[in-house]
């Protein structure tokens, strides 16, 4: 059995990958680039204070709906042209036509659908004033929404409001099934409490560990794996 596959085998995985890659400094801020401690990309590396006001929180929240289904370049390009009408706020998103909204996030892909979902939701955090106060919203009352599933709920209760929720993505599985420590069929609950089970309940462990999974799927443990060089290599079951 790979020493990965020992109770505290996801400890030992993100340990070797922070060792490999370092803070990513997630969730990215494109309002934020290159001002202060943020980088061209909005990125905050061990700054995990990010964000700080409802303004930020809601372009954390915009971005986990808009990265349904595509890349974060994608994201980002829909992101500017919604910042550059400054749409940052519930009822920015409101107030704008929805046509006019789907033109502004097309980059992202889905456009239509996805102006819909950010009206629903930008409705639901206007009517439960759920940025006002520090107030956040609970797990089930995102997903309650329409537009919502569990990856964007807990992107959303991580990422916005910094609750120990761990987000788990194709990245995640594809990781987790080659190294063994997961089976194909092992649904969304059952990898994300696997987390829950091995990991400290701390922010920043959380923060990390999925930006760091997202960054390695990305380098090495891609569709094809590139295995040559894998911080990983000496724990995974996958030899390519």
């Amino acid at each position: 059995m790979k020493e990965v596959n020992k109770t505290n085998g996801l400890r030992k995985i993100y340990d070797l990958l922070f060792a490999y890659y370092g803070p990513q400094g997630w969730w990215p801020l494109e309002s934020r680039a290159e001002t202060g401690n943020y980088d061209a990309g909005g990125y905050h590396k061990a700054d995990y204070t990010v964000p700080h006001s409802a303004q930020q929180k809601f372009e954390v929240i915009l971005g986990a709906v808009l990265t349904q289904n595509t890349s974060w370049t994608n994201v980002s390009r829909a992101l500017h042209a919604l910042l550059r009408e400054r749409c940052n706020l519930p009822e920015h998103i409101l107030d704008l036509a929805e046509n006019k909204l789907a033109d502004l996030v097309r980059p992202s892909g889905y456009y239509n659908q996805k102006a819909k979902k950010l009206k629903h939701i930008a409705a639901a955090f206007t009517e439960k004033r759920w940025l006002c106060d520090g107030t956040a919203p609970s797990r089930k009352e995102l997903l309650a929404l329409w537009g919502v599933g569990e990856e964007t709920a807990d992107s959303i209760l991580l990422y916005a409001f910094g609750r120990c929720f761990f987000v788990v993505d194709a990245y995640t599985r594809r990781l987790l099934t080659r190294m063994g420590v997961v089976e194909k069929k092992a649904n969304y609950t059952i990898i994300r409490n696997l987390f829950h089970k091995q990991i400290k309940s701390r922010y920043s462990l959380y923060n990390e560990f999925h930006a760091l999974i997202v960054q390695h799927a990305k380098i090495h443990c891609r569709k094809k794996p590139l295995c040559t060089g894998c911080p990983l290599a000496r724990v995974c079951d996958t030899k390519i």
